[in-house]
C-alpha cells in the first residue's frame, strides 16, 4: 500500500495510512560514506517510526471497537424490526443478517485494512532493527580497515625516518 492517499474512507470510519512507503525508504537508505550521518540520525528515525506503529496498533483496537459497537447496532435493530413484524429468528439466521449488513461489512473492511496499516508500520520497526545492525557491522568494518590504513601509513612514517637518518648519517661523513 502506497501512500498516494493518506487515509481510505469505509462507511462510518476513514482509515489513516500512518507509514509513507517511498519516504521510509529513503529513510531507511545509507551510504558507507556517510556513516556517521546514518548513526546519528537512527535513534530518530527509530523513535518516529515507533510512534507511528503505536498509532497504527491503536487504530487497529479503535476499528475493532466500532465494528463490536456496528453489530451490537444492527443485531438490535434487526431483532426489533423482526419481532415488530412477528417473526421469529434464531440467533444463528441473526447473527449471519447481521454479517450482511452493509454497515458491517465496511467496518469490517476498514479493520483488514487498519491491520494491513499496522502490519506496513511493524515491518517498517523491523527494517530500522535490522538498519542498526548493519550500521553497527559497517561502522566495525570501518574501523578496522582505519587501523590498517594506520598501520600501513605508519609503516611508511618509520621507512621515511629511518631512510631520512640514513642519509643524514650518509652525509655527515
Amino acid at each position: 500500500m502506497t501512500s498516494t492517499t493518506p487515509e481510505t474512507t469505509a462507511p462510518g470510519y476513514a482509515v489513516r495510512d500512518y507509514v509513507d512507503t517511498e519516504q521510509l525508504k529513503r529513510d531507511l537508505t545509507y551510504t558507507p560514506n556517510d556513516l556517521s550521518s546514518a548513526m546519528m540520525v537512527q535513534a530518530g528515525l527509530f523513535s518516529h517510526y515507533g510512534i507511528l506503529f503505536a498509532q497504527a496498533s491503536k487504530q487497529v483496537d479503535v476499528v475493532k471497537l466500532l465494528l463490536e459497537n456496528t453489530e451490537a447496532a444492527v443485531y438490535q435493530m434487526l431483532r426489533a424490526k423482526a419481532l415488530q413484524q412477528g417473526e421469529k429468528l434464531t440467533e444463528v439466521q441473526l447473527e449471519k443478517a447481521v454479517s450482511r449488513e452493509p454497515r458491517v461489512i465496511a467496518m469490517k473492511k476498514a479493520l483488514a485494512e487498519a491491520k494491513q496499516v499496522e502490519g506496513i508500520a511493524r515491518t517498517a520497526m523491523e527494517a530500522f532493527r535490522h538498519r542498526k545492525d548493519m550500521l553497527v557491522s559497517q561502522g566495525l568494518i570501518s574501523r578496522e580497515e582505519m587501523k590498517g590504513d594506520l598501520r600501513i601509513n605508519g609503516g611508511k612514517v618509520q621507512q621515511d625516518q629511518a631512510l631520512a637518518m640514513h642519509r643524514a648519517a650518509l652525509g655527515a661523513q
